[in-house]
């Protein structure tokens, strides 16, 4: 008799956390933020990384937008509700700086104008790969990468590296993952047993 009781308690219980929940999602949905407009994403990623965009469009909570810079085209996803970047991966590396693609120089020289900062190679890189952030690393601290990962602050996008020393010690070291510089440099303390004389 009493479980009885406790299925009709329980099943009444869940039946009312049910509903109010089902009465609260209309409200939340519309007091949720409100997608920002294609142009400002745009304009927050080219303030990001200023290159030539090729394309955007809008994938539910994204907006993908293919980006040219010197150094290669770019696929870069983008919040649409804040304009953060979310990832970049690189669908063409272009093999010389100083060469530009020719499907957009028909009819013009494969020289390029001086005069126009727009067409001057940037010396930064959009994103270095995890294999070129794992090099420098590991040559900033002489040692060997063990793992990689990719992780984003209010500064950017940054690898964080382990790399391994010869004498046994590990380093976590932190690669800026648009220029390559070495952020900061963390040495994990060794696990060494003290015998206390």
């Amino acid at each position: 008799m009493k479980a009885i009781y406790v299925w009709i308690i329980g099943g009444t219980l869940a039946a009312v956390l049910i509903t109010i929940c089902l009465l609260q999602w209309p409200w939340a949905r519309s007091l949720a933020a409100s997608p920002l407009e294609e142009k400002a994403v745009i304009q927050s990623v080219l303030h990001q990384y200023p290159g030539e965009v090729l394309e955007s469009q809008r994938l539910g909570d994204f907006y993908l937008i293919r980006l040219e810079r010197a150094k290669g085209k770019y696929d870069i996803k983008a919040n649409a509700y804040d304009g953060v970047i979310d990832s970049i991966k690189r669908t063409q590396a272009y093999t010389d700086v100083e060469q530009e693609p020719q499907d957009h120089n028909s009819g013009n020289s494969p020289t390029r104008d001086k005069s126009n900062p727009a067409n001057k190679p940037d010396p930064v890189s959009l994103v270095i790969t995890e294999k070129e952030a794992a090099k420098l690393a590991a040559k900033a601290v002489n040692g060997t990468s063990d793992d990689i990962e990719l992780h984003r602050n209010d500064k950017g996008l940054y690898y964080l590296v382990e790399v391994e020393v010869k004498n046994g010690r590990e380093a976590v070291v932190q690669v800026n993952a648009v220029s390559g510089s070495i952020d900061s440099i963390t040495w994990e303390k060794e696990k060494q047993e003290h015998n206390e004389s």
